[in-house]
């Protein structure tokens, strides 16, 4: 007879990982700002959205003296919490981007904020006055880049505001085969052609400040 616990890990194992897309920069770059107006730009196209952050601080994220951590303390492996609103996790670190991924509830696609040396495919967030450096350049991981100057290499590129063009070219990219059912060609060539709209716009911004030739297309 199996038990609930090897019941519960066949589930999780013929359960799919959605495609899961980071968006890497600097802090201070504006990663959470981008993806808090890209979610409902994507659920608008049909898109569910699934949330998720890493960070190197080796804060607890119990609260002490709450009855999960009294209970972690105890000796249990996990504690979760649940109420009418949602519910709470809380246990060792999952193993990387994919392994918490398959722990979120099912959805298209999930964002990842940082994990910026997982191999997971990306978009970068750069802004010139928080890092001159483009991690495009020795990262080809990286699909599009979000940024107010050229990028050093030839890929879409988007204005920091234009999240309409952006939630166009991740639909589209879910749609090549990332199964995504719902993109359609349509919107696959919608966002082509938006990513190089927004690509010459931020080229041409930076051109202005910087009084320098675009070195790239986009």
């Amino acid at each position: 007879m199996i038990g609930p616990r090897r019941r519960a890990s066949a589930g999780r194992a013929r359960r799919a990982v959605p495609p899961v897309l980071a968006f890497s920069g600097p802090s201070g770059a504006g990663k959470t700002r981008l993806l808090a107006r890209l979610v409902p730009a994507l659920s608008r196209r049909g898109v569910t959205v699934a949330a998720m952050k890493h960070t190197g601080h080796p804060h607890p994220f119990d609260s002490p003296g709450k009855d999960t951590e009294v209970l972690r303390r105890a000796g249990a492996v996990a504690a979760a919490i649940e109420g009418p609103q949602g519910m709470a996790l809380f246990g060792p670190p999952a193993g990387g981007p994919r392994a918490l991924a398959a722990l979120l509830p099912p959805a298209d696609l999930v964002v990842a904020e940082g994990w910026k040396a997982e191999p997971l495919p990306r978009i970068e967030v750069h802004r010139r006055r928080v890092s001159r450096e483009f991690l495009c350049a020795r990262d080809r991981r990286v699909i599009a880049v979000v940024t107010d100057e050229p990028p050093p290499r030839r890929l879409p590129a988007f204005a920091p505001d234009d999240v309409e063009a952006l939630a166009d070219f991740v639909a589209g990219w879910l749609g090549g085969g990332r199964r995504h059912p719902r993109a359609t060609a349509a919107s696959s060539s919608r966002g082509r052609a938006s990513s190089g709209r927004a690509g010459r716009a931020a080229t041409a911004a930076a051109e202005g400040r910087t009084g320098s030739a675009g070195r790239r297309r986009r």
